[in-house]
């Protein structure tokens, strides 16, 4: 019984290293059940593999595009996934998309009031509720209270970022 070299597939397939990726390719190819095109003589797979690839009795391409396929972490999209009536239209008009808005939009946001409870405050909440007392006019006081500490924390904030010019 002769043995299959890789010097006898390195004319079929000149570099080594994709000859070892074809090889293992078909050999798993073997083993998952298709069908060899050469003898089988009570060789293992990759044997079997290697001297398919000598006799070139495979077709290189389509073993390299199963090789692309299988190493895809993402498979393409196919472009008829989206109707036209489901289609959203880009924005034609672009300067709606500037820099200067985002920043305008952001420091507005910034703006924004937040109101923060620590866990104090809430359990003193959750004990009034239990004792009965009306705990939305406390709420609404309370909120009152930190929104007008939250503003004059913010005109503060200002007052200091912001020296008046003279």
């Amino acid at each position: 019984m002769a043995r299959v070299t890789t010097e006898d597939c390195v004319i079929s397939i000149p570099n080594r290293f994709q000859l070892v990726i074809y090889a293992c390719r078909r050999a798993r190819d073997l083993s998952s059940g298709n069908e060899a095109n050469v003898t089988k003589d009570n060789d293992k797979n990759t044997v079997i593999a290697l001297r398919e690839i000598a006799e070139k009795k495979l077709d290189l391409m389509k073993i390299w595009d199963g090789v692309v396929t299988t190493s895809q972490k993402y498979q393409p999209v196919e472009e008829t996934d989206i109707n036209d009536d489901q289609a959203v239209p880009l924005n034609q008009d672009a300067s709606n998309l500037s820099f200067d808005n985002f920043e305008k939009e952001n420091a507005a946001e910034k703006k924004r009031k937040k109101i923060y409870l620590t866990q104090n405050e809430i359990q003193k909440l959750i004990d009034k509720k239990k004792d009965g007392v009306n705990i939305e006019s406390d709420i609404e006081e309370n909120i009152d209270e930190l929104i007008k500490d939250e503003t004059q924390e913010n005109l503060e904030d200002t007052d200091q970022a912001d020296p008046p010019n003279a």
